[in-house]
């Protein structure tokens, strides 16, 4: 699971308006393409030079890379490594851990350590510096560290350094996959003068990563070029001897970069100019974030109708999922499902059982007791967003009233998963089970503790079983959580890389993460 929203981790940065979405920084354009430019720090036709560019300021904050969210970790994997890596299937594999052990009853999870990696500090890695890392989990401005702060359900009550190779963390409570929770952004160290002198990162990087900043030709916001560092450990698996990141904010700019060559790579593209790029250059495309409802009262606590499993189907039946996207998302898809269209547990009869149908909403409304609607209330942090308004207007049409009111305080928000039936919001995650057991029923989506037979066996089926009869069995557990209205699913949103394929390989995504693995580029031909 790469993800991985739950409830702190989300809402220190988010709202429940906006679960899961990855916010960026506004910056300034390329010279030519509607803003001031800096340093060019290398140029885009250089056979020993990429140039990325992005949408937003890589690095508005700082240098420090646990203040960042997940999204971040293609910028800052260049200059840190991390404990754990998320692979283009989604699943996690070592990268400065070279062994790794869960005990029995999944509380603590052992990390032997990778040796001879060193900082650009001149600190060396070993589990004192691991720990000391991690104990910084409690400064609530460590966006990435919510997940493992007290109260969060990857919390960890205590890190301890045996030897100076190894590690052992042990969670507060069980964690099946607890490798997970320590990939990519989150997974990352810095260095011993960083961990004295957090300010030190302000203005400068202190990581053990294949390349270094090159302050002489970075100009914030708008562009960063960092230099190999051929010493690094891992200095093959990255070809390049300089990357520049370039910051476009301006949509048709970002798209106009990679077409005229300024650039190699460029994303997220705006699906509007998807097919201009395509045109003249090469696009990949990478879905997984899922946008919906998601259901905290299935016990009738804070609205009685959400009690009855024939209300919440009503509620998707409900959703013209085809209007939405057509109307709000061009390029996105419509889904009633609980995972990606690209997962193997998709079931595209979900689609189908659960298209557009506000006859049979209507009659299951009737059915539950409620034949002329009801109505309930749902907070929102500030404005409502679009889509919110136009299910508002399409629940309408069967009888059901969906008050949307702004918080009257943070609290508000925050108590929302126990005061309000629904919340609303993008996740991604790449191990439904993971995210299932973590989140959706032993996590903040059930602060009520809502029990259901159906998910339970689903859960532990998915559990237990291996190979291709897991496949089936996650599945299982797609239907499950959809049918019994624990999930209400809109629409899957894709993210777009333009890239030049004469000078580079096509970019991979990181499993469902909206971001490119920087280790996957490489030199065409």
């Amino acid at each position: 699971m790469t993800i991985l929203p739950t409830a702190r981790s989300l809402l220190s940065r988010t709202s429940l308006t906006q679960l899961g979405a990855l916010a960026v920084a506004a910056a300034v354009a390329l010279t030519g393409c509607g803003g001031a430019g800096g340093s060019d720090g290398g140029a885009a036709g250089d056979a020993k030079t990429m140039t990325i560019a992005l949408d937003a300021d890589a690095a508005p904050n700082g240098y420090d890379p646990l203040v960042y969210a997940q999204y971040q970790s293609q910028f800052f994997s260049a200059l840190y490594d991390s404990l754990f890596v998320t692979q283009e299937d989604g699943s996690v594999a070592p990268s400065l851990v070279t062994e790794f052990s869960t005990s029995e009853d999944n509380t603590q999870l052992t990390l032997k350590l990778r040796e001879g990696v060193t900082f650009t500090d001149g600190s060396t890695l070993d589990s004192t510096l691991v720990k000391d890392n991690l104990d910084r989990r409690d400064n609530p401005e460590l966006t990435s560290y919510g997940v493992f702060a007290e109260g969060d359900s990857a919390e960890i009550a205590e890190v301890a350094a045996p030897d100076p190779r190894t590690v052992v963390i042990t969670w507060a409570e069980p964690q099946a996959a607890g490798q997970n929770n320590l990939a990519d952004t989150a997974g990352m160290i810095v260095g011993a003068t960083a961990i004295e002198d957090p300010g030190t990162l302000t203005t400068t990087p202190a990581g053990s990563g294949p390349y270094t900043l090159n302050k002489g030709q970075t100009t914030k916001p708008n562009t960063y070029t960092l230099d190999k560092k051929p010493d690094a450990w891992n200095a093959d698996n990255y070809p390049f001897e300089t990357v520049v990141y370039k910051t476009i904010t301006d949509d048709q700019a970002l798209a106009n970069a990679v077409v005229s060559g300024q650039a190699d790579v460029a994303l997220p593209l705006d699906p509007d100019t998807v097919d201009m790029v395509e045109s003249q250059q090469t696009v990949a495309e990478n879905g997984g974030t899922l946008f919906g409802f998601l259901v905290f009262d299935k016990t009738g606590a804070t609205s009685e109708p959400f009690g009855d499993v024939r209300v919440r189907k009503a509620l998707s039946y409900a959703i013209d999922r085809q209007s939405i996207v057509d109307n709000l998302h061009p390029g996105d898809k419509p889904t009633a499902n609980m995972v990606s269209s690209e997962s193997s547990a998709y079931d595209p009869s979900l689609d189908e059982e659960f298209a557009y149908d506000p006859d049979r909403a209507k009659q299951l409304l009737a059915e539950a007791g409620y034949p002329d609607g009801f109505s309930f209330d749902k907070v929102t942090p500030g404005k409502p967003t679009a889509d919110e308004v136009a299910v508002q207007r399409q629940w309408e049409q069967i009888g059901v009233t969906m008050n949307l009111n702004p918080a009257s305080s943070t609290d508000a928000v925050f108590a929302a998963a126990r005061t309000q039936p629904l919340g609303f919001g993008p996740f991604a995650f790449n191990d439904l089970l993971g995210f299932v057991q973590g989140v959706v029923y032993g996590g903040f989506m059930n602060l009520q503790e809502a029990t259901n037979p159906e998910i339970e066996a689903a859960m532990a089926a998915a559990a237990e079983a291996a190979g291709g009869g897991r496949t089936e069995a996650v599945q299982d557990l797609n239907r499950a959580i959809v049918t019994e209205g624990w999930y209400i699913p809109m629409y899957e949103s894709f993210t777009y890389a333009g890239y030049n394929a004469s000078k580079v390989t096509e970019p991979k995504f990181g499993g469902t993460n909206n971001y490119i693995m920087l280790s996957s580029l490489r030199p065409a031909g």
